[in-house]
């Protein structure tokens, strides 16, 4: 199919995926492929309000409005590479270039049989796409847009003073603990009720949260939140101020990327909300110097985007080392795989622990890539421990029932409790995902 791509780039409230977005509203066939399940259950929401027909598609939910609706709304790994079109959403595009999902973006670039494809993104990533579409004749048209409402960087920091927080305010942290600490704090300090906003919280307990903070009659005047405040919540934002710019990346603290910072930063004042323009600042003033810089910095262009490979190009590979297990097949396809410039391998890192766990049942290779590829938390024990049971009751041929699986309290747990919920919710949707 001779397809039509047009990118649509700029900063965060620059009005970009609201453009791709009326476009397919329009069109008489499409999808949204979107990086959140959150936001694809927004888009779905946001069709079927306007009397436009969408379907839902995520890994976890499978939901049909009508047998025929025009349009769905997925998660970009789910998206459908069989199905003729007239427009595609990509949204993210430059997350094409993510270590571990950027394979994702590339499969929807590359395969969405669609005569239009609209990609929403960070400037960083045209060279990119441009590179990988010459490669296939397609013309590509690119759309900059600029920023609707602007915000500054304050010379001012609040000096470590929480009591200086105030309404509209979003305080930016990146752990669990230490946004239920400042939370606690600020609430203490300055008696104002605080909402919160991070990965670990069911998609639909984020959007409660920010639905929370942005109705003025709510109660709610100050949102504490991590990077997940960066992609996939509309919030009302006046400042956003940042606790630290340091994030754990699984080995030691690092600086926070400056493309992250730029799109947390973003998200302070917004188009058409009671803060036509944002103040960015922090809460320690040793911090402020790098997010100025970081808010500064020019674009830097991507150069690869991920690839991994299909289950089917896993079993052909399997038939040279038939008696290789599946964590090692993995490792050595990693070691002996050749890629051109433009490409990377993404990262097998969570799918090979997960093989090492399954690797004592005994389940075909199809069974087994679903199983190493399914949203497994690897550094919690309750997560891999599901998975094992999991993979072990299917080889056995046995059903087995989500009560079978997890147990959830009678009544209302304390505070205290929300973790062994946040982990009862993953094990949930690694079931439903499984299903």
């Amino acid at each position: 199919m001779k397809r039509k791509i047009i990118l649509h780039v700029g900063p965060t409230n620059s009005g970009k995926t609201y453009r791709a977005l009326k476009r397919l509203e329009q069109a008489e066939s499409g999808i949204y492929c979107g990086p959140l399940r959150l936001l694809a259950h927004e888009i779905f929401e946001k069709m079927n309000e306007k009397g436009v027909a969408c379907n839902l598609l995520t890994g976890e939910e499978r939901r049909e409005v009508a047998p025929f609706a025009p349009l769905t709304s997925s998660t970009v790994e789910m998206a459908s590479l069989n199905k003729t079109m007239d427009v595609a959403v990509i949204d993210e595009i430059q997350m094409i270039a993510d270590p571990d999902r950027g394979w994702a973006w590339t499969q929807a670039l590359l395969g969405l049989q669609a005569k239009e494809i609209h990609l929403c993104g960070e400037a960083s990533a045209v060279p990119l796409v441009k590179k990988i579409c010459e490669t296939l004749d397609e013309e590509v048209v690119v759309n900059n847009y600029e920023r609707l409402t602007p915000f500054t960087v304050s010379f001012e920091t609040l000096r470590n003073d929480l009591s200086k927080v105030t309404k509209g305010d979003c305080i930016v942290a990146f752990s669990r603990r230490d946004i239920f600490n400042l939370k606690e704090k600020i609430e203490k300090a300055t008696g104002l009720r605080c909402a919160v906003a991070y990965g670990a919280l069911p998609p639909e307990t984020r959007a409660l949260q920010a639905k929370a903070f942005n109705d003025p009659e709510s109660g709610f005047d100050v949102l504490v939140a991590s990077d997940a405040v960066g992609m996939g919540l509309n919030l009302n934002i006046r400042r956003i101020i940042f606790s630290t710019i340091y994030k754990f990346d699984g080995t030691d603290f690092s600086y926070i990327s400056i493309p992250q910072l730029k799109q947390i930063a973003g998200r302070a004042g917004r188009f058409n909300t009671a803060y036509a323009q944002g103040e960015v600042t922090t809460l320690k003033e040793r911090d402020i110097f790098y997010v100025r810089q970081a808010v500064s910095a020019p674009i830097i262009p991507l150069e690869m985007a991920g690839l991994q490979p299909t289950v089917d190009i896993l079993e052909l590979f399997a038939l040279q080392l038939p008696d290789e297990k599946f964590s090692g097949l993995l490792q050595k396809f990693e070691d002996l795989a050749s890629l051109n410039g433009d490409y990377f391998l993404c990262n097998f890192k969570d799918q090979k622990a997960i093989a090492d766990k399954l690797e004592h049942i005994k389940l075909p290779l199809k069974d087994r890539y679903q199983f190493v590829t399914a949203p497994v938390n690897i550094r919690t024990d309750a997560s891999m421990e599901m998975i094992e049971r999991l993979a072990q009751t299917f080889s056995e041929n046995k059903t087995c029932t989500l009560d079978d699986v997890i147990t959830l309290p009678n009544t209302l747990a304390p505070e205290s409790a929300l973790e062994n919920l946040e982990s009862s919710h993953r094990n949930i949707m690694l079931y439903m995902w499984l299903r």
